[in-house]
């Protein structure tokens, strides 16, 4: 937990001076109050987020991206160049500039509490290895460098150095911005696990479903097959029989994996540097008009984690190249959304096959809420953070028991055709 803090924390400090036009403003101890109404307190109900509805209306995207640029406008200087100041005498800019600077009220950062917050909540000994660093960036407010422990760090140079990297000469004279390497803590090898569980897989939990789906299925198909194009004395198993109109809760065989990993060749193609820009453009305009209607998370990238193809189709079609797209997964017998749903269970599915003991205890702790009562005393804003992440890992690892089966079957043939991919589909993440 205080990794994540410290690595959060480093994260806020380099980006301090970026504009998060979603951020929570004035964010003062009364606001605070109010907030802690507003989050919840359980990771269960940060479930909503991760529904995803690939026939919502799209609308007006052209719109949304003027709108989206005016956000990030910083300064409008009201004229191009010096020798062409325009026409029109504008009296408000003219009052503007001339009281710019000569008022005493200090202009508050708008992460400057929350910078403060998280300082405050490192154990003192890692001070020594982010004081530096604070004192090197031009903008930071005094009222940070200011802080007990932060103002004496100036210009100092760390004590506790990690084992492996004493030695080094001329060690003092790495940039204070790598200072945090040298806290022996950020060292695995020091750090030594008290009663770690042994690496092995995990034993799949059963999950309910409907045993009687495929022989209700093979019942009406005859022996001879269809058509007497497949004369055969033997039914065809469940795993060669293809889904039709593939949904979320439809069921995932073999042949579904085989005709979903084979579009994954063409979908290479489909991803020119033009496509995927406009995919990218696509994806903040959603992330903004996600914000605008209260149906984002603080980290909106977690939807991408969770469902990554069924975002990825959804930015497509915001895009306006969802005919194009089609026309590539249709080659395999996939609309977008069968491609998208099938995609989606195929990473569950093959993610849970090949969970581990210490990733299953995780998950069953979040679930159990052994965590909630030291999240509930953090910031709300980061209660949020902590409570939708945790809830993103338990979405990533659910999928029934028999499309885990399916995965099991053809778990090398996907791990083949997913690794030349990097974790990366376009511009989504694909965690396995």
């Amino acid at each position: 937990m205080i990794k994540y803090i410290l690595g959060t924390a480093c994260s806020i400090i380099t980006l301090f001076l970026t504009v998060d036009c979603y951020a929570k403003e004035n964010l003062s101890q009364a606001q605070t109050n109010e907030d802690k109404a507003i989050y919840p307190e359980s990771p269960d109900f940060y479930t909503k987020y991760f529904k995803i509805d690939l026939n919502v209306p799209i609308p007006d995207v052209k719109a949304l991206k003027e709108e989206l640029r005016r956000q990030h406008e910083v300064y409008n200087p009201r004229y191009i160049v010096s020798w062409d100041m325009g026409s029109t005498f504008d009296k408000l800019w003219v009052a503007t500039i001339k009281n710019f600077g000569t008022s005493e009220k200090r202009i508050k950062g708008e992460n400057e509490d929350e910078l403060i917050a998280l300082i405050k909540a490192l154990p003192k000994e890692y001070y020594p290895y982010i004081g530096p660093y604070l004192h090197t960036l031009p903008s930071m407010p005094d009222k940070v460098l200011n802080m007990p422990g932060i103002k004496e760090t100036k210009n100092t140079f760390p004590k506790r150095i990690a084992p492996q990297l004493q030695g080094i000469e001329d060690l003092e004279f790495l940039s204070p911005y790598l200072y945090i390497l040298l806290m022996p803590e950020m060292w695995p090898s020091n750090n030594k696990n008290i009663e770690m569980p042994s690496m092995r897989p995990a034993q799949i939990p059963p999950i309910k479903y409907e045993p009687n789906f495929y022989a209700d299925v093979l019942q009406n198909t005859p022996k001879q097959g269809f058509g007497g194009l497949a004369r055969t004395d033997d039914k065809p198993g469940a795993d060669k029989l293809r889904t039709l109109h593939a949904t979320e809760s439809s069921p995932l065989t073999s042949v579904d994996i085989k005709a979903f990993l084979n579009t994954l060749d063409d979908i290479k193609e489909f991803a020119t540097l033009e496509n995927t820009l406009k995919i990218i453009e696509a994806g903040n305009v959603l992330d903004y008009w996600e914000h605008k209607n209260g149906t984002a998370l603080r980290l909106n990238g977690l939807k991408d984690a969770v469902n990554p193809c069924q975002r990825l189709v959804l930015k497509i079609k915001w895009a306006g190249m969802e005919t194009e797209f089609a026309t590539v997964v249709a080659q395999d017998g996939f609309t977008p959304e069968e491609w998208a749903y099938t995609c989606d269970k195929t990473l569950k599915a093959y993610r849970v096959s090949r969970i581990s003991a210490p990733q299953l205890t995780s998950l069953k702790i979040y679930k159990a809420g052994v965590y909630n009562n030291s999240i509930e005393k953090m910031h709300p804003l980061w209660q949020e953070s902590q409570f939708a992440t945790m809830q993103s890992l338990l979405e990533m690892y659910k999928a029934p028991y028999s499309d885990v089966q399916a995965a099991l079957k053809n778990e090398s043939l996907i791990k083949e055709k997913l690794k030349p991919l990097g974790g990366i589909l376009i511009t989504t993440p694909i965690p396995n």
